[in-house]
């Protein structure tokens, strides 16, 4: 099911994430949590993939999404918010 636009709200669900560019979340992310910063390369629902440059340790990304991939992400310990 896609998720609202605006619908951010509390995440029932956080998920470790492996970057992977073949295999999409089992459900969409709403939102990402980046344990440790650098780039993220992400394959919104209803489009492209896009790279956020430089986001800083601690952040959160507010893109819906169903895939970070593996190909030009360098930050790491993200936690999908389902």
């Amino acid at each position: 099911m896609p998720i609202q636009r605006n619908e951010i709200g509390v995440s029932t669900k956080p998920l470790a994430v492996t970057p992977s560019d073949t295999v999409n979340l089992a459900t969409p992310a709403r939102y990402l949590y980046v344990g440790f910063g650098g780039d993220i390369n992400v394959t919104p629902e209803d489009g492209p993939e896009v790279i956020y440059r430089a986001v800083p340790t601690g952040a959160f990304l507010f893109v819906g999404t169903v895939r970070i991939n593996n190909t030009d992400t360098n930050a790491s310990n993200i936690i999908a918010h389902l």
